[in-house]
């Protein structure tokens, strides 16, 4: 498996306001678009835009985990509730502290459909794991 990490951290969570937030089971331009959105609810003061996701070899797009830091910090006013379209379901896994995780959490439910597929408290940690779906409206 290989890995495509956003911010250059290597997966893991800097401090307490940091989330890991690891793609799965999809292509480039879904990618792109949850990154994006969460580009837009959590802005960074950043040369180069960590959604510019570049695009996996043929084959391995299925594959790839694709990465990314949010910092909580960051958060812009709560969303509204734009919905993003997604070509298939999204898997996504968020790690880090309950509060910053459950922002993070909150503003992909404002952009997409979310399915909750489980939840693992951990003694400092909150693992969240989710299915985004592709919009009912189409």
């Amino acid at each position: 498996m290989s890995v495509h990490d956003r911010a250059g951290h290597g997966g893991h969570v800097e401090s307490a306001d940091h989330v890991s937030v690891h793609l799965t089971a999809c292509d480039h331009e879904d990618a792109g678009a949850v990154f994006r959105a969460l580009d837009a609810a959590f802005p960074e003061q950043e040369e180069e835009s960590r959604s510019e996701v570049p695009a996996a070899a043929a084959g391995v797009a299925d594959r790839m985990v694709w990465c990314m830091v949010v910092d909580a910090r960051t958060r812009s006013v709560p969303s509204k509730g734009v919905a993003v379209p997604l070509s298939a379901p999204v898997s996504v896994d968020l790690f880090g502290a309950a509060d910053p995780v459950r922002q993070v959490r909150q503003e992909l439910a404002a952009a997409f459909d979310v399915e909750d597929q489980g939840t693992v408290p951990g003694e400092h940690e909150l693992e969240v794991r989710l299915k985004l779906l592709p919009s009912s409206a189409d």
